[in-house]
């Protein structure tokens, strides 16, 4: 068997991670996987803590969970999961919600709802503890498998871990997906769970359960009707039913009509607009874009004030030269009294 280190399997989970940061997925699930086998299939150096482990585990079940979400393979994800973990009890309860609330969110409910059953029926509750123990069977199942690493073997539970599975697959995946709440309470009742997280579910349930019923109410009330004979109310409906598909063939109609105004006022302006496309303008960094119709006005406007200036070109000379006249008559007016004015350089030192 081989002997790894802590740190080389810390190493190998950091990679993992960094792989799933940069976006190559496949990567990062195949070192994942690497890593578990490593695990379960090598002896460390020096004897670790659970706890320690169960980080190791936990997190790279992570990565090939979100590996396998970004690929698009999330309904594939427990049978990777069963496969490297060796069972499905093995799978680290963290890694086992995220994959599963996944599969919710997706979609694949129905596949799921094996899986999750599958799962709970692992563990029994021991009520003197207050925990989760895997059952005797499985036990002696994980004990005979020569490449069952006995540091992975996690045999206790914890109870509020197990109630959080519990209510994903009763209230999320049985109540609110599959929509069968009566199955849900059905199996909370035989179930073996702590009284107060039984109580807690069965109130969620029960009143799922209500809520839905009013929903199913509401939507097969029929609409209000005026009290009539069966007759005048069957006359009644055919009327209606008469006249709703008149409306709706004028509106059908009209909706034709406006169709076929647009495509003919469309027709006779795309060979005038075919000319003028849109247009580029580029100063300096600046770029603009004229549209086809926006070019049009622009053109016409260019036009116009061509024809003002050379309509009014002398008037606008005329005005331009008076300008620069008078500008450069004060200039040169300043500078005249600039110059003129006489200097006494003995004034500094004359007595009054």
């Amino acid at each position: 068997m081989t002997i790894v280190s802590e740190s080389q399997v810390w190493n190998q989970i950091d990679e993992a991670e960094r792989y799933l940061v940069r976006g190559v997925f496949e990567e990062a699930a195949s070192l994942a996987s690497s890593t578990i086998h490593t695990i379960r299939n090598s002896e460390f150096e020096r004897p670790i803590g659970d706890t320690e482990l169960a980080d190791m585990m936990n997190s790279a079940g992570m990565v090939i969970v979100q590996s396998y979400k970004e690929l698009g393979r999330t309904k594939q994800v427990f049978v990777k999961l069963n496969e490297i973990y060796g069972s499905i009890w093995a799978i680290p309860v963290q890694v086992f919600l995220t994959g599963a609330s996944l599969q919710v969110a997706e979609g694949f409910g129905f596949e799921l709802k094996e899986k999750m059953e599958e799962y709970l029926s692992k563990w029994e509750y021991m009520i003197d503890a207050g925990v989760y123990v895997l059952r005797e069977d499985e036990t002696e199942k994980s004990s005979g498998n020569p490449l069952e690493n006995d540091h992975i073997r996690r045999y206790f539970l914890a109870c509020t871990f197990y109630l959080e599975v519990a209510e994903l697959y009763t209230v999320k995946l049985l109540g609110m997906f599959l929509h069968r709440t009566d199955l849900a309470i059905s199996w909370v009742e035989a179930a073996n769970l702590p009284q107060d997280g039984r109580q807690a579910l069965l109130r969620r349930l029960h009143s799922l359960q209500a809520m839905q019923k009013q929903q199913v109410a509401q939507r097969a009330a029929p609409g209000p009707t005026l009290p009539s004979s069966n007759d005048d109310s069957h006359e009644t409906g055919k009327e209606q039913s008469v006249a709703s598909k008149g409306d709706k063939e004028r509106q059908d109609f009209s909706l034709k009509l406006i169709q076929q105004s647009i495509q003919r006022g469309s027709d006779r302006l795309n060979p005038f607009c075919w000319w003028f496309r849109s247009m580029k303008i580029k100063i300096g960094r600046l770029q603009f874009v004229i549209p086809s119709g926006k070019l049009m006005l622009f053109f016409s406007l260019l036009f116009w004030m061509s024809f003002l200036l050379h309509k009014r070109g002398g008037v606008f000379k005329s005005l331009a030269t008076k300008q620069m006249n008078s500008l450069k008559q004060a200039v040169f007016d300043a500078l005249k009294l600039a110059f003129s004015v006489q200097m006494n350089p003995l004034a500094s030192v004359q007595l009054p």
